[in-house]
């Protein structure tokens, strides 16, 4: 079976995906300190001209598992953790020892707050709730998040700054303090079972993602990539340093959406075996924890697929996660 998507929008914006196999290297080791203003957790202004890339492992696979997970460790000593990292959304969060309930984690193996939690006077909770603002009586609250995924399941907890040790493409190593969720309520109703990670990698559009805070201290430009091998590999890269030079499909993204947190590719045209399913003008959105490309049943017009390809329209679904 021969699907395709025929592009016919001419914005400029661009989101890079690559589909390839290839070896990656392993773990780095940190030994680096980012400058004393970051370290006071100040944000300064951006640098022009930031061009280097932070390049990730993922390990994973499109099924059965369904997700591919990068490792990231987090706080001094710093301590690992994985994520499955998703385009879809915008906020990074892991399973934490607050205490935690419905953890998929033992509490070993979550993360443990250190008086870093975020007042809702903090911009990073502004971020997180735009455009509406934070939900607090008191400026010193702590800055809450719940988020619910398509599937129904959803993560409850309270906004944390900590150090990540990021290597970057250009030789520098730094410890970048990083604004995520310190999750201590999960809920996972089924009937898919979770992703076996500790948290959540957030690549979307938002102010609050790690790509958008990365870019805002001025080590990265706002670009985002992965590379998803045939046998279980793949990588994960932020930043412009070092996009590959050949085999690369350049995709325009939709700048004038409404939506601004998600990637979205359009308008664009459903094509099967190179003919047309009569499908156009379709607004696509780009979400890295559902692997597949799935349409919603209702969109599939029934004389498309003939009998001996044995397509059953009624298994094509929303990919909600």
């Amino acid at each position: 079976m021969n699907v395709e998507m025929k592009i016919t929008s001419s914005t400029t914006m661009v989101f890079l995906f690559l589909v390839m196999s290839a070896n990656f290297p392993g773990t780095f080791s940190y030994t680096k300190q980012i400058p004393a203003k970051l370290n006071s957790f100040q944000l300064p202004l951006p640098k022009s001209g930031a061009a280097s890339s932070v390049f990730l492992r993922a390990l994973g696979s499109i099924y059965p598992l369904g997700y591919f997970a990068v490792n990231l460790t987090v706080g001094k000593p710093p301590k690992l953790f994985d994520f499955d990292f998703d385009t879809g959304s915008d906020l990074t969060w892991v399973q934490c020892d607050a205490p935690c309930t419905g953890c998929t984690k033992p509490p070993e193996k979550q993360y443990k707050p250190h008086k870093n939690i975020v007042p809702c006077s903090n911009p990073r909770c502004a971020a997180l709730h735009w455009p509406n603002p934070p939900r607090c009586k008191h400026p010193n609250d702590q800055c809450d998040y719940e988020i619910e995924y398509g599937d129904g399941g959803s993560s409850i907890g309270a906004l944390v700054t900590d150090l990540f040790p990021l290597r970057f493409s250009n030789g520098s190593v730094f410890n970048v303090p990083l604004t995520f969720g310190c999750g201590y309520n999960q809920h996972n109703p089924g009937p898919l079972s979770p992703p076996d990670t500790a948290g959540v990698l957030g690549l979307g559009r938002g102010r609050i993602s790690i790509v958008s805070q990365l870019r805002e201290y001025g080590l990265i430009r706002n670009v985002i990539g992965h590379c998803i091998g045939q046998n279980g590999l793949g990588v994960l890269f932020l930043g412009d340093g070092k996009v590959p030079s050949s085999g690369v499909a350049w995709t325009p993204m939709l700048q004038n959406s409404a939506d601004l947190k998600h990637y979205i590719l359009g308008p664009a045209e459903l094509l099967y075996s190179g003919k047309s399913c009569g499908l156009k003008d379709l607004n696509t959105h780009f979400r890295q924890r559902c692997l597949l490309c799935l349409f919603h049943k209702q969109s599939l017009p029934r004389n498309s697929f003939s009998d001996n390809e044995r397509f059953n329209r009624d298994t094509a679904e929303t990919c909600t996660r």
